[in-house]
């Protein structure tokens, strides 16, 4: 027979257990161990709370500034956080009184990050409030918080195909460049042909960078479209399902970035693809703007202005207004509240919001809350828009 061990040990010995365990950890040192768990120091490096940065040079293109951003050492970051080519950074702005982040891709090759340096592009776009700013006041030597790396938009092989098709339109060529590095030094694995759309020739965004990888790589294919001006060696329009289709296989993902106008025109011409859901990917492009297809909220609520309590995780409760036309997000950030956020199109959730009572508007396309989030009550700040008098909970950062 087997011996039952658990009935041949005294009860004193058992009972003996949490006494013992007790006298080790008050005989313990009180300074912290000097081991810690790799996991844990593998993931703090991947995923930093903050990165504080320097601008460390600027170089001016097209109505746009290249910005490269190294670690800030003497607020003790001593490197970047290593990134997936196509995701993005979310820069923290103090803008007079009001306190705001701007996600911004990242366009240098993930392996410029272990060598301590980010790159990221700002294009001054129309009524652009943070674009203005940043290109007007950052210099040599400014200093920035930065979230680490965001996003979804990379290449996953077992969920994307072995060749990507690139749609860009203006500034959204940035994570396409970082792609391309990333396939012409093998540290990624696929086939990327660019479908780039600009206005003009001279409006074209890293034109040599992106012709001397094409040609060093036989991976990479760039194909440019011009809408405003008709050119020998290039596409004139706009970048259509035909267009598409000539470089379509069975295995193609298509991968698309630029303004949301550009998004409503390319979701209409890869649904005459027939591709499956999966196979068509947009990168988050920030700030939603209301629309023609939200003007019944437009309508009705547009040009109200309504009470927002807003209850913070500090203690404190503040009253502020909250325009019917502009997402509540912006509504805290002008009230100078640091409101968690990153995509500001609603992909994230880092802006998630308990909404105590009242009323919002989330545009069908932004909508992207889990259901235990709908049935809980709630929102994406970012892309809520108030439609009553609001009460909501933030998570201040």
């Amino acid at each position: 027979m087997k011996k039952d061990y658990l009935n041949s040990v005294p009860a004193e010995r058992f009972a003996a257990i949490i006494p013992n365990r007790r006298r080790v950890i008050e005989s313990a040192s009180a300074e912290m161990p000097q081991y810690e768990y790799n996991a844990n120091v593998l993931a703090r490096s991947l995923h930093p709370k903050v990165q504080h940065v320097i601008v460390k040079d600027i170089a001016e293109m097209p109505a746009a500034r290249l910005y490269t951003l190294v670690p800030d050492q003497e607020k003790e970051t001593e490197k970047l956080a290593y990134f997936q080519a196509g995701q993005y950074i979310s820069l923290d702005l103090q803008i007079g009184e009001s306190r705001l982040s701007r996600p911004y891709s990242l366009c240098s090759s993930p392996s410029l990050a272990l060598r301590g340096e980010y790159q990221i592009l700002v294009k001054t776009m129309n009524n652009g409030f943070a674009s203005a700013y940043i290109n007007e006041n950052f210099q040599i030597g400014t200093r920035i918080d930065i979230s680490g790396p965001s996003g979804f938009f990379y290449h996953e092989p077992l969920r994307d195909g072995s060749k990507v098709i690139g749609i860009a339109g203006g500034s959204g060529i940035a994570p396409f460049v970082s792609m391309a590095q990333a396939i012409a030094e093998g540290i990624a694995d696929f086939d990327l042909t660019i479908l780039y759309g600009s206005r003009t020739e001279e409006e074209i965004l890293f034109r040599k960078q992106l012709d001397d990888l094409a040609e060093k790589c036989e991976r990479i294919k760039v194909d440019y479209v011009l809408s405003d001006q008709q050119k020998e060696g290039f596409r004139f329009g706009f970048i259509s399902s035909e267009l598409i289709r000539e470089y379509l296989t069975d295995d193609s993902s298509v991968f698309v970035c630029g303004s949301q106008g550009m998004y409503d025109y390319i979701r209409q011409q890869t649904q005459q693809l027939d591709l499956p859901l999966r196979r068509v990917r947009f990168d988050a492009y920030g700030e939603y703007r209301l629309t023609g297809r939200d003007q019944k909220h437009l309508d009705r609520h547009g040009d109200q202005k309504y009470q927002l309590t807003v209850r913070t995780n500090d203690g404190f409760v503040h009253t502020i207004l909250a325009r019917g036309d502009e997402s509540i997000l912006v509504a805290l950030e002008r009230a100078g509240i640091k409101a968690p956020s990153r995509c500001r199109s609603g992909e994230c959730g880092w802006c998630r919001t308990r909404l105590l009572s009242g009323a919002v508007y989330t545009p069908q396309m932004t909508e992207r809350r889990r259901q235990y989030d709908k049935v809980a009550g709630y929102i994406h700040a970012c892309c809520s828009f108030p439609c009553s008098d609001c009460e909501i909970t933030v998570n201040c950062q």
